[in-house]
């Protein structure tokens, strides 16, 4: 039987719309109250193998390190950073140097947050919107605190960032999923365009932060790269 793909594609976005505004789908957070269109669905679908190719290969090269693991951070929490930092020091106190370790963050959900710059945060005001506080101002944040961390902000000392875990070698990815679900609705809380925002979004991502079709694209992968899976939501 022959289905007409545009026409489907029409009645699936159609379909996604109506049932996220009916049942509040964790996707999308209860502080975001824009009305949901099927053309804004229609363009967070749009171009969904973002980095795929070359993610793909990333994994396997994780995969075959010496203990990989992947963390899911995918809350406004920086769980997944601290426990990387773990990962490097007790591996090492154990006989595996960090440089043989295989760790990927993956960044997904409200954790987009983390692979944003200063100016794309503060622009969007992107901690509030979130709901993601400055660990050492204790307001909503208008930096990425954890890129390259001042003294004070995670809990214990000497703990590195994003910048010094990527030196270690660690893998960090973001969900493109989840930079366009926020684009789409920053940009209707502000009266701007999504596609606008999406790309400051995009321009606006850390050096060295990779791409992902979505975060549970990735997710789904680690087990057939024999990646261990940890939550990094909570501590």
């Amino acid at each position: 039987m022959k289905i007409n793909q545009p026409q489907s594609r029409r009645n699936f976005i159609g379909a996604l719309a109506t049932g996220v505004a009916a049942s509040g789908l964790s996707l999308i957070p209860n502080y975001m109250k824009a009305e949901i269109e099927p053309e804004d669905l229609a363009f967070t679908l749009a171009n969904s193998d973002e980095g795929a190719k070359e993610l793909d290969v990333e994994l396997k090269k994780v995969g075959n390190m010496q203990h990989p693991v992947g963390y899911d951070m995918s809350q406004a929490n920086p769980w997944g950073l601290i426990w990387s930092n773990v990962y490097y020091i007790t591996n090492s106190e154990t006989g595996t140097p960090g440089k043989e370790l295989g760790i990927i963050n993956v960044l997904r959900h409200h954790g987009m947050i983390f692979a944003m710059d200063d100016n794309t945060i503060a622009k969007y005001k992107l901690g509030e919107f979130i709901g993601m506080d400055d660990p050492l101002t204790k307001k909503p944040t208008l930096v990425n605190p954890y890129y390259d961390p001042k003294d004070g902000v995670f809990p214990l000392p000497e703990l590195g960032g994003i910048k010094q875990l990527q030196e270690q070698g660690t893998v960090f990815c973001v969900c493109d999923m989840a930079r366009k679900v926020n684009a789409m609705f920053v940009a209707k809380k502000m009266g701007l365009k999504t596609e606008e925002v999406y790309q400051d979004f995009v321009m606006g991502t850390l050096p060295g932060i990779m791409p992902a079709p979505s975060g549970v694209w990735v997710l789904g992968r680690l087990a057939e790269n024999k990646i261990a899976y940890i939550d990094a939501s909570v501590g």
